[in-house]
């Protein structure tokens, strides 16, 4: 029979203990199985005739990732200010040029032959516009600085035919969907680089069924970019110690944050549902217990007599506690002492999580003498709760999560709209050279954004890209009010 336990019901819920003995070790009340303890080493696995790199030990590093990220209350606004930063007015084609003191500026330029090829990616047959790509891009590097992109090379131009371009268009993979694969073994090498995966295995990876269906596209050939019809390039922001997979540095840093963090409002909403339920711990005196046992062990025999005199199961004596009547029988069960405890626990909840209805009425409890000559006593133990602490610790730590997460996406609180007091910035000029500053570090990721696009333009239009066409974000710089003229700022522009 378990010494502990607990009773719920609809708004309460209590502790209970059988005895004053110590309660001993965790392990004597709650077991950990299935809990890992540690971690297997990373290694190739297998499936079908490919080997694979798991994205992490369980494989689902990615979706684990965007699954902290969703479910938290700041990161998908600061992402989306990311987006919206670096997308700028859109994309756009321009040549990069050195000014007379020796800085580099871009020249946007229209090129037709560009421009008709980018337009023509959905009337080609690709899923997505050359804008939405370059969208989906985005998202994927700052959710794992990692893109896929499936390359659609023409038909057409494979059989030689005039007036075709090498490259139809480029698809946007999803890195949860996507796995690095090989079919050479190397399920036993220690030193595995990412030249080791000539494929690239698309699927559904959360999935355990055997029977997943997934596809497998080989790798882009640089020495021989043209000779498939369709391939998989991955572009990367490369980490340190990490030569397989792009990993978010941001998450990698601030993952068990972000966890405490999308807890809080549970924590905080459990607790005020429950504040007033488990208040008490009771312990139930042992001789009460041997006594009880004593008692049902007679009445069992009472209705075994009763039973050999031909009676009716409905004429034997039955145990009544509170409104619940226990079924005895003829036989002693070790389930028929707990039942009782159960009912007894029922019977005093009753009474202790009322809301007025129980006021003026009692609830008494007996005194056992045991076989000592002690008397034990029943005993209900309040059990105290600090409301005001528990709830000032879960949003102080709430707050510093919030400061690790914006410190970790590098945004200011002047851009983000967000601070630790939850008042912005009121100072245009912070709001300002925040906002310049963090334009001067947008090179990096639109470099990896637009790699493969722009080698697409390298492709198709090698006289152009050897002019210095490249395919970039427009983002304007915003000029202070005050260099502005008063016709055009912002506050003379807004409609009335």
């Amino acid at each position: 029979m378990n010494r502990f336990g607990y009773i719920s019901g609809e708004g309460y819920a209590f502790t209970y203990q059988i005895g004053e003995t110590q309660a001993g070790s965790a392990a004597d009340i709650y077991s950990r199985d299935g809990q890992q303890l540690g971690l297997n080493a990373m290694s190739a696995r297998r499936i079908s005739k490919y080997f694979i790199w798991p994205a992490g030990i369980d494989n689902l590093e990615p979706n684990t990732c965007k699954a902290l990220i969703k479910g938290n209350r700041l990161l998908p606004s600061l992402i989306e200010k990311q987006v919206s930063i670096l997308y700028g007015n859109g994309p756009q084609l321009y040549i990069q040029q050195t000014t007379g003191d020796g800085t580099l500026s871009r020249q946007y330029v229209k090129d037709d032959r560009i421009q008709e090829w980018l337009d023509s990616w959905r009337e080609n047959g690709l899923p997505d516009s050359y804008e939405a790509y370059l969208n989906k891009c985005i998202r994927s590097y700052y959710y794992s600085e990692g893109i896929f992109s499936k390359w659609h090379i023409s038909r057409g131009y494979r059989l030689g035919l005039p007036g075709y371009l090498p490259v139809t268009g480029l698809e946007h993979v999803d890195e949860l969907r996507c796995r690095m694969a090989t079919t050479h073994d190397i399920s036993m090498k220690t030193d595995v680089e990412d030249r080791d995966f000539d494929r690239v295995m698309v699927g559904n990876w959360e999935s355990w069924a055997i029977t997943t269906e997934y596809k497998v596209y080989p790798r882009m050939d640089y020495t021989s970019p043209l000779s498939r019809n369709s391939v998989i390039t991955y572009s990367k922001n490369p980490n340190y110690g990490e030569d397989i997979y792009a990993s978010n540095v941001f998450f990698a840093g601030i993952k068990e944050w972000i966890k405490g963090c999308n807890a809080t409002p549970e924590y905080i909403n459990s607790f005020l549902e429950n504040a007033l339920s488990a208040r008490h711990h009771v312990i139930i005196p042992n001789a009460w217990i041997t006594l009880k046992e004593t008692e049902l062990h007679q009445l069992c025999d009472i209705n075994a007599r009763l039973a050999a005199e031909g009676k009716s199961p409905n004429e034997y004596v039955k145990v009544k506690i509170g409104g619940k009547e226990i079924e005895v029988g003829t036989e002693y069960r070790n389930t028929l002492l707990e039942e009782l405890i159960q009912a007894e626990m029922t019977n005093l909840t009753n009474f202790l999580a009322g809301r007025g209805k129980n006021q003026g009425k009692t609830y008494a409890t007996r005194s056992v003498v045991n076989q000592d000559g002690n008397i034990e006593e029943w005993k209900i133990e309040e059990i105290s709760q600090k409301y005001k602490e528990y709830i000032e610790a879960l949003i102080t730590y709430d707050k510093r999560a919030d400061m690790v997460l914006l410190s970790a996406k590098g945004i200011d609180s002047s851009i983000s709209n967000i601070s630790s007091d939850g008042v912005i910035s009121k100072s245009g000029s912070d709001t300002y050279y925040n906002y310049l500053v963090y334009l001067t570090q947008q090179a990096l990721p639109e470099s990896i954004i637009c790699a493969d696009i722009n080698y697409a333009i390298r492709q198709n239009f090698p006289e152009e890209y050897r002019s210095g066409i490249r395919l970039g974000f427009y983002r304007p710089t915003v000029k202070r009010q005050e260099d502005t003229s008063p016709a055009k700022r912002i506050t003379n522009q807004a409609e009335l």
